[in-house]
């Protein structure tokens, strides 16, 4: 669950970035296009490959990445729109059955249609996999062969209407997010799902630096896979959150939105789920080179393993500090807690709490060579007696431009 989580908050933040390097990396002209290649590669060594028990032998291992990334940008009447592919490739040199070749693409666009009417779209394809001891394999990463691979999809538009002058603002949204398991053994098709979501969003200035909140999402999570001697684990999720966004200082801003959510299954067999979600979100810039931030969530997902769905609560900080023009440190912790809530009151529900600590330091080299040092350390600490592991990776990363 912990690494699919953060392999597409990676991924979607490697996209959300090529704006910035068509602006500030190398760049090929062709026509109306822009052509920005990027190459990105790692040597680390991992001490625990497989996520596994201190009392069960451990894989030991280097491991090398390779990633060329392609993103090709353009304008549409004025409007960006750019599409980006990147692939990546890992090799472990002690464990050659956890290599593998991941495929990403996406594409977006923005479309100011006037000054009170804006269309932003997206679409995101990932060919993937869970490092073995992650997402299904959990607690039993050394009894499978290799890791398991997936496809996911998302599609993602949102209508907003209002100037940025407006007091108010509404921004509606509808996506769709599908997962499948390249597998076809039943515990992984009874894992393969599509989430169809419809959300609102009113946003009201009550001063220049803070505006006031609503945020309404309607989601339908259903699974293709039905076994016959297993109760239906398809749902509707209702989320409402009421909360601020603000910038109180020139050094400060974020925003804190609290709510409900409601989680109905289609049969009677699940217990459904009643709760209260959170998200928060703080960035302190003490000076201009310097930047903490302090997040935390609330929010149900699905099961990978027992029980009707997963209570998570997130909690994380982190520094980032630019010594020089070419040289920036980053530090942080991530706790993630999560409840498997049971729909049988005879068993104890199961939690798990996983706990991220990364440091890093950039070198920029050159204008078209950055290279960076990073160490992490996670762990997992659970009520049941075969789950738990710790697991260190340190190595050396290089990013090349034009």
């Amino acid at each position: 669950m912990i690494s699919r989580k953060y392999k597409i908050g990676a991924m979607m933040a490697i996209f959300a970035t090529a704006s910035t390097q068509a602006q500030d990396a190398g760049r090929i002209e062709a026509g109306s296009f822009d052509i920005i290649p990027t190459f990105s590669s790692s040597l680390s060594y991992l001490d625990n490959v497989t996520s596994s028990q201190d009392d069960t032998p451990q894989i030991y291992s280097w491991r090398a990445t390779l990633a060329p990334q392609l993103t090709v940008a353009t304008l549409v009447d004025s409007n960006p729109v750019q599409l980006t592919y990147r692939a990546e490739l890992g090799k472990y040199f002690s464990s050659q059955d956890d290599d593998y070749t991941d495929h990403f693409l996406a594409a977006t666009g923005d479309f100011e249609l006037n000054s009170r009417h804006t269309i932003d779209v997206s679409a995101r394809y990932e060919d993937g996999h869970e490092d073995r001891g992650t997402g299904l394999s959990i607690g039993v990463g050394e009894a499978i062969a290799t890791p398991d691979t997936y496809k996911s999809t998302l599609f993602d538009v949102n209508y907003i209407y209002g100037s940025i002058t407006s007091a108010g603002q509404l921004t509606f949204s509808a996506s769709r997010n599908t997962f499948d398991y390249d597998r076809t053994e039943e515990n992984y098709l009874i894992r393969d799902r599509f989430i169809n979501k419809l959300g609102g969003e009113f946003s009201y200035s009550v001063s220049p630096s803070t505006n006031l909140v609503v945020d309404v999402t309607q989601s339908s999570v259903r699974y293709e896979y039905q076994p016959l001697d297993d109760s239906i684990r398809d749902s509707d999720v209702t989320r409402v959150l009421v909360g601020a966004t603000w910038e109180s200082t020139a050094a400060t801003t974020g925003f804190a939105k609290v709510g409900y959510q409601e989680k109905d299954f289609e049969t009677t067999e699940r217990r459904n789920f009643y709760g209260t979600d959170w998200e928060v979100g703080i960035d302190w810039q003490p000076i201009e080179y310097s930047t903490v931030r302090l997040s935390t969530s609330a929010d149900t997902r699905e099961t990978n393993g027992e029980g009707d769905l997963i209570r998570s609560r997130d909690y994380a900080v982190s520094w980032n500090h630019d010594w020089y023009d070419y040289l920036s440190t980053s530090v942080g912790v991530t706790t993630i807690d999560n409840i498997y809530v049971l729909n049988d009151d005879t068993i104890i529900e199961r939690t798990d709490d996983f706990t991220i600590y990364t440091m890093s330091a950039s070198y920029q080299a050159r204008r078209w060579l950055s290279i960076s040092f990073f160490y992490e350390y996670s762990e997992l600490s659970s009520n049941r007696d075969t789950l738990g592991y710790d697991r260190s990776n340190v190595g050396v990363s290089f990013e090349v431009t034009l």
